[in-house]
């Protein structure tokens, strides 16, 4: 393998001397990416894993630092094939690690294999162990007591094809009506090295860690299952997931880490990985929607996909202090980086260093103009795709400042049923009902329903009403018989609720 680099800014011609030459073993890489059904006849792009070796035994890895990145062995090269404009995964590795969260440098090449041009690839680093990477503590076959066996560990969950893992199941289902568990799988220590003791002290720490999230009071400030995690993590993740619309997130593709305890010791949520059918690239689970969460998407559409989004969220989302922290850094990073100005700077400048290596691409692969799966928006050129890109962006953030002002309310001290309003008929058999209610004058009024554990049923919602009475229909007629709150909030800011019996 040969890297051609002459620094930042420089051209490279494959007829210089590379800048590194070095053994190295090359897999396939992926789940979904490796299926026929994902490429277009004739257009097969697939996605690569490279370990640099010392020599061609492949015995031994060797770490180099390649394209300004910090050394180590393993990388990713991310073929880009359904995201034409090659931003997706960029802009949200970007964000990620503005936000603070562990996530992988990445950086646009060109690839050549066997002389043959293979387009434009991302070259991204792997997820593992180690300090350049997960920088958790080293946890060797020895250290099976004590603060010892406490970490580090690296936990994914994720779709099971690939390189075999050590793994367990929740002792709870996920989402509201499924009967699947999420399957947690443990990457490092790796598989055939970790011992009995190691796998039992994190089965444990979770499965511990997921009892008490469940049957605690969510409110108790005193409750212990913040102990056991790091809620700025998760907090952060969460931002990450939601601004992005990644539909696989929370669910596939999702990481966390643990170091020993005398390090601190928590569950944190990361590194980021995966996001090229985020940024409303998907045809499914409302992918392409800017308004709607994705932590409860799935349950409301999909209740029984195999892969569900782990019960946490839902849970976190009944806590007023996690709303608050969500609220509280939501404002945080709207006011530094997070906001369309310097979004959409750092797509003009990657897409001003990708003009002609994408004009090389594109013609090695005329994908422009085709519906890749699962794309929902086809653009016949690439501004097309960038512009749509970026309106979908600002569409989001503009339906998220609105529920992140919702979570920031005061929501334990409501208003409950006014004279003013009223929903009817209340109970409602068929599950449709009539909201009645009236403004002083015109407003913004934002509303949703949870159910009876306070899990969203109805994701937050905008409306413009004029001065007052007004009238709006909801239905919950494809949801069970029971007890569900409607809340809602004007622009004056006082927060109302409502019960209503299906």
């Amino acid at each position: 393998m040969e890297i051609f680099d002459n620094g930042p800014g420089q051209l490279n011609q494959v007829s210089s001397t590379p800048s590194i030459s070095t053994v190295a073993g090359v897999e396939y890489r992926g789940s979904t990416s490796q299926a026929d059904f994902y490429f277009l006849p004739g257009l097969v792009k697939k996605p690569y894993g490279i370990e640099l070796w010392t020599d061609t035994t492949g015995v031994k890895a060797k770490k180099l630092s390649l394209v300004q990145m910090p050394e180590e062995s393993d990388w990713v090269l991310n073929a880009s094939y359904n995201d034409r404009s090659f931003m997706r995964d960029f802009i949200a590795q970007n964000v990620a690690g503005r936000l603070g969260l562990l996530h992988s440098e990445a950086k646009f090449v060109e690839l050549i294999i066997n002389d043959e041009y293979r387009g434009v690839y991302i070259l991204m680093e792997k997820v593992k162990q180690g300090k350049n990477r997960v920088p958790i503590s080293d946890l060797y076959p020895t250290e099976n007591a004590g603060d010892d066996v406490t970490g580090g560990y690296l936990l994914k969950i994720d779709k099971t094809s690939g390189s075999p893992s050590t793994s367990w199941k929740s002792n709870y289902t996920s989402g509201i009506s499924a009967t699947q568990k999420c399957e947690f799988q443990i990457e490092y220590p790796q598989y055939g090295i970790i011992t009995q003791q190691q796998l039992i002290y994190i089965r444990d720490y979770i499965n511990n860690w997921e009892k008490k999230l469940m049957t605690e009071d969510m409110n108790d400030p005193k409750a212990s299952f913040r102990d056991y995690m790091d809620v700025s993590s998760f907090v952060n993740y969460f931002i990450l997931n939601e601004v992005t619309r990644n539909v696989d997130g929370y669910r596939l593709s999702t990481y966390l880490y643990k170091d020993k305890e005398s390090l601190g010791g928590k569950i944190k949520m990361g590194p980021a990985w995966d996001f090229n059918i985020s940024f409303g690239n998907a045809d499914y689970l409302n992918g392409w929607k800017t308004d709607g969460f994705v932590y409860n998407t799935i349950e409301n559409l999909e209740k029984n996909n195999y892969w569900q989004v782990p019960f946490w969220w839902n849970k976190f989302i009944q806590d007023a202090s996690f709303r608050k922290a969500l609220a509280t850094r939501w404002k945080s990073v709207r006011s530094s980086f997070l906001n369309t100005n310097t979004l959409f700077a750092t797509i003009d400048s990657a897409q001003v260093a990708l003009k002609d290596p994408l004009i090389r691409n594109f013609q090695k692969y005329p994908l422009m103009g085709k519906k890749i799966w699962p794309n929902y928006y086809v653009g016949a050129t690439l501004s097309d795709e960038v512009n749509w890109l970026k309106n979908w962006i600002q569409g989001r953030l503009v339906w998220l400042d609105a529920q992140m002002a919702v979570f920031d309310s005061p929501i334990l001290a409501i208003s409950n049923e006014t004279s003013s309003s009223v929903v009817y008929p209340n109970p409602s058999t068929t599950g449709i009902f009539q909201w009645k209610f009236s403004l002083d004058k015109p407003s913004l009024v934002t509303y949703s329903i949870s159910d009876a554990m306070g899990r969203l049923v109805l994701s937050p919602k905008n409306a413009n009403f004029e001065s007052g009475e007004q009238i709006q229909s909801l239905d919950l007629s494809a949801f069970p018989a029971g007890t569900y709150l409607l809340s809602w909030k004007t622009e004056d800011g006082a927060v109302q609720q409502i019960k209503i019996l299906r």
